[in-house]
């Protein structure tokens, strides 16, 4: 049996863990564990410009600019005001954005990955057992054997499966959820109407295009209040979202996926690091999840190197990064939500709020 490197999860994150070890180790077998396919579509997803620095050190840049994904100039969002306000990425002086399929978008990462040399292992259950190996851990992984590892990246996403086994369970900040549908839009299609957010009393709608005439709607809300009205019934609040979504055709593909805020307390355990939503997972109207995924999976690949050789030194400063920007991002993220003042007498706007329902918070600076 081969001592390896384990990356568990081949999303983003730990796509990007496993390119960035097989710069560092190159002579160290990279094993990247992956959900079969078909085990839920993973949901449509709006790219900055800002990502593209992140390719180019995963040496990915080009290929990813002539895949053909479609362009996106900007955002609009109807929050704290009916009006919806255009926010173009032309002003940010790094060019368009992308609106990917994320189905496609992962698997052409995982094959980038394997193209590296990770040896990709598919097994319905990410992990059935782990326990520790003379050398590190030895994994027994479904469907794919056992893998022995000096090392393991946790990239499993908000279930964080390798940290849970070993007693760090993340800390949930909130319990937002994201109710799905998928649409066709039939209309010619050169460059993606930009995304489009609108507030409603029990939550907000997204809604974006998608490449290949698909587009996808998202309405979010807390998990006690998704059941409370009708998907059509809150549609109608949001007139925008409506002018949209009437222009397209329901495929009948539907999902209810978790959006809410989380941590992992301890992010760098011994011979294993967590990476992506496995370390800190976000809001979506954060718009932080691929970027931070592709960033933390390259950190987290460095722990792991460096574990994989006898030094723990890297994991202190990584868990640091990570406590910091989940703080940041917490802060950030009650800023925004206090934007939105029309509906504090309900659930959803004054948990956000920290306030009781109906009651008004302290002005904000302007």
């Amino acid at each position: 049996m081969v001592s390896a490197v384990a990356v568990l999860g081949a999303g983003p994150a730990g796509c990007a863990a496993a390119l960035t070890l097989r710069r560092y180790l190159p002579q160290m077998p990279v094993v990247l564990v992956s959900a079969p396919a078909g085990e839920g579509q993973a949901a449509g997803e709006t790219l900055s410009p800002g990502v593209l620095p992140l390719l180019e050190y995963l040496g990915i840049r080009a290929e990813f600019l002539d895949a053909g994904h479609l362009p996106a100039g900007g955002t609009a969002s109807a929050w704290g005001s009916p009006q919806a306000v255009d926010r173009s990425y032309l002003f940010t002086g790094r060019g368009t954005g992308w609106h990917l399929d994320r189905a496609r978008f992962d698997a052409w990462l995982l094959a980038r990955a394997e193209a590296a040399g990770a040896t990709v292992v598919h097994g319905r259950a990410l992990v059935h057992g782990a326990g520790r190996s003379a050398s590190g851990w030895l994994l027994e992984i479904g469907g794919g054997g056992t893998v022995e590892a000096r090392a393991v990246v946790d990239a499993t996403g908000r279930a964080a499966r390798f940290a849970r086994r070993h007693g760090v369970r993340p800390r949930r900040d909130d319990a937002l959820v994201a109710e799905i549908r998928w649409y066709q839009d039939d209309r010619p299609q050169r460059v993606a109407e930009g995304a489009l957010v609108e507030t409603v009393p029990d939550g907000w709608w997204y809604t974006a295009s998608l490449p290949d005439g698909r587009a996808v709607a998202m309405f979010m809300t807390d998990s006690d209040l998704l059941r409370e009205s009708a998907w059509d019934a809150r549609l109608e609040g949001a007139p925008a979202t409506v002018r949209r979504v009437e222009r397209w055709r329901p495929t009948g593909e539907t999902a209810v996926r978790a959006a809410n805020s989380q941590i992992t307390p301890v992010v760098a355990g011994d011979g294993w690091v967590a990476a992506g939503d496995a370390a800190v997972a976000f809001d979506p109207v954060s718009a932080l999840g691929i970027g931070f995924s592709l960033r933390s999976g390259m950190e987290a690949a460095r722990v792991a190197a460096a574990a994989a050789e006898g030094d723990d030194g890297p994991a202190a400063a990584y868990a640091e990064s990570v406590s910091r920007i989940y703080a940041d991002y917490r802060s950030r993220h009650h800023g925004i939500y206090l934007q939105e003042r029309r509906w504090l007498d309900g659930p959803f706007w004054a948990r956000r709020a920290g306030i009781r329902p109906g009651a008004r918070p302290p002005m904000t600076p302007a």
